[in-house]
């Protein structure tokens, strides 16, 4: 009995429910559980869950280096918010791409991605969309070593956030400041400016010490565990070695609740710390520790460059040269690795745009089938079909024309059945002409045609039909035929409540034979509806 009750509470829970657990999961860096809770809701909700959940799949799957796989799942939510027509989800979701593309080394469209995005989300009031761009583009600034406009989008995006009252996007943008004043603290040690490399650094550990604080009072242990990494590095670079290592003492690494990535984070800060502090030793033990648990190849690699350069730095060269030697089998096999993976994003971003394409097409075909079917493939107009079905939704309030060419068959017998149809044709491009936006002219068969009037009194229609006459009668018709002309005679009537689209119909032929029977080349109105 119990468990049927529990599955019965399951059941009850929404698409929506399940998201905003998923989205917890993630902040809580309970990555397995988020991509349940994801993959569950785009199994039980419409195209705007199913989208957000694939956003969510794809932040998992880059968290875990599954690159490839995370660029699908954004693409996918990219398209189904397109199709939606969610043009703010749309530059999240493309904002995921981006970031994807750039962990996985593509850059330039990492870049094209990520403007895209921005583009999209500053079109939109959605500022966590705007602030998800930002974001994104910030990173690809920082891979392509534009430090400045790296940190004025992270100023502008943390800006966002605090109006908006996110604390957690406004933390992580400053910690994305510090990494980059880092690295210009790294470029002024490089050409030999240290006065400008502390102040980087000092500056970069007040950013970091910001984004701490925030992460902790807001419960985000990995944003505070990056943070403090990043702080505790920026303070050795400064010159305080002694008390970065005593912040990075007051962290309990918890593998149960870390991931691989902050536990190796905070190893290999710790190591680079004592390398610092000349204690190579506890520096080898750390790096070593880092490369055990190493999350990729990619990491394992740098590890393996850190470890290389402690050994080295103790005195022990054997060791540096099995070290730099793994280091190299480790660079081969990621560039390897790198090219398939470049191999099979190019195969995903293939299929994307081939079923994009496959589904524009299927879409042109439908559109196509459908217009066929409702419009007259001679003069362009509506057919009767669509007339029928305007008709049938109701006549009250409209008011409908029915008009016929005069001695049409003297035109087929007289010029050719091939100017007659011209003469069709040029009717159709009057009646578009003549008529409002509004009205819906028809070829009704034949040489006759409809308009309904929507909206207009019987006066004001039947006006509107004396202007169709008047223009037909005035036209220059020597441009489709030397001497031709042509009139029409027009019966109009009106609907009412109880009228029903037959009724209409008929009253309205009624006053075209009274106007053909009256000489033609006139309008014949209904005194009232029945």
């Amino acid at each position: 009995m119990s468990s049927g009750s529990e599955i019965a509470v399951v059941e009850r829970v929404t698409a929506a429910e399940l998201l905003q657990r998923s989205r917890d999961a993630l902040r809580g860096s309970e990555h397995e559980t988020a991509r349940a809770l994801a993959q569950e809701a785009a199994d039980r909700g419409g195209p705007a869950e199913r989208a957000e959940a694939l956003c969510i799949l794809a932040t998992c799957r880059r968290l875990r280096d599954e690159y490839p796989e995370a660029i699908e799942a954004a693409l996918r939510a990219t398209e189904l918010c397109r199709e939606i027509g969610d043009p703010s989800a749309e530059a999240r979701a493309r904002s995921e791409v981006a970031r994807a593309l750039t962990a996985s080394g593509e850059t330039d469209e990492a870049l094209g991605e990520s403007l895209a995005a921005l583009e999209l989300a500053e079109a939109g009031a959605d500022l966590g969309a705007r602030i998800a761009a930002m974001t994104a583009v910030a990173n690809v600034y920082l891979v392509l070593q534009q430090h400045d406009l790296a940190i004025e989008l992270c100023e502008r995006g943390a800006e966002m956030a605090r109006l908006l009252g996110d604390e957690i996007a406004n933390g992580a943008l400053q910690d994305t400041v510090s990494c980059a004043l880092l690295m210009q603290s790294q470029v002024a040690r490089t050409r030999g400016d240290e006065q400008a490399a502390v102040q980087y650094s000092l500056a970069a550990a007040e950013r970091s010490q910001t984004a701490m604080a925030i992460a902790r009072e807001h419960g985000h242990r990995r944003n505070e565990a990056c943070a403090l990494g990043n702080l505790a590095e920026a303070l050795a670079s400064a010159g305080q070695p002694a008390h970065a290592l005593a912040l990075l003492d007051t962290w309990e690494i918890d593998p149960g609740r870390d991931s691989a990535f902050t536990i190796t984070h905070h190893l290999d800060t710790r190591g680079g710390i004592c390398v610092l502090l000349g204690r190579y030793e506890e520096a080898i033990a750390l790096f070593s520790r880092a490369l055990d648990v190493a999350e990729s190849k990619g990491s394992a690699m740098m590890y393996c460059e850190h470890l290389a350069e402690a050994y080295e730095k103790n005195g022990d060269f054997a060791a540096a040269l099995a070290t730099y030697k793994r280091f190299h089998l480790l660079y081969c096999e990621v560039a390897s690795e790198a090219a398939q993976r470049n191999a099979r994003l190019a195969a995903v971003r293939l299929e994307t745009e081939q079923a994009k394409a496959s589904a524009e097409r299927e879409r042109l075909r439908a559109d196509g089938l459908q217009r066929l079917s409702l419009e007259d493939p001679l003069t362009g107009l509506a057919n009767r079909r669509r007339l029928d079905n305007e008709l049938a939704a109701g006549v009250a309030g409209h008011t409908i024309a029915l008009i016929d060419v005069d001695h049409f068959k003297r035109v087929n017998d007289g010029f050719s059945h091939q100017i007659g149809d011209e003469v069709l044709r040029e009717l159709g491009r009057l009646l578009r002409s003549v008529c409002r936006a509004d009205d819906l002219a028809a070829r009704y068969g034949g040489e006759e045609f409809a308009v309904l009037f929507r909206g207009l009194t019987a006066a004001e229609a039947a006006a509107a039909a004396e202007r169709i006459r008047r223009a037909v009668e005035e036209h220059d018709w020597s441009v489709v035929a030397e001497g031709l002309t042509v009139t029409v005679s027009i019966g109009v009537a009106s609907g009412g409540a109880s009228t029903p689209a037959a009724g209409l119909i008929s009253l309205a032929d009624q006053r075209l034979y009274e106007a053909k029977h009256a000489g033609r080349n006139r309008v014949r109105v209904s005194t009232g509806s029945t």
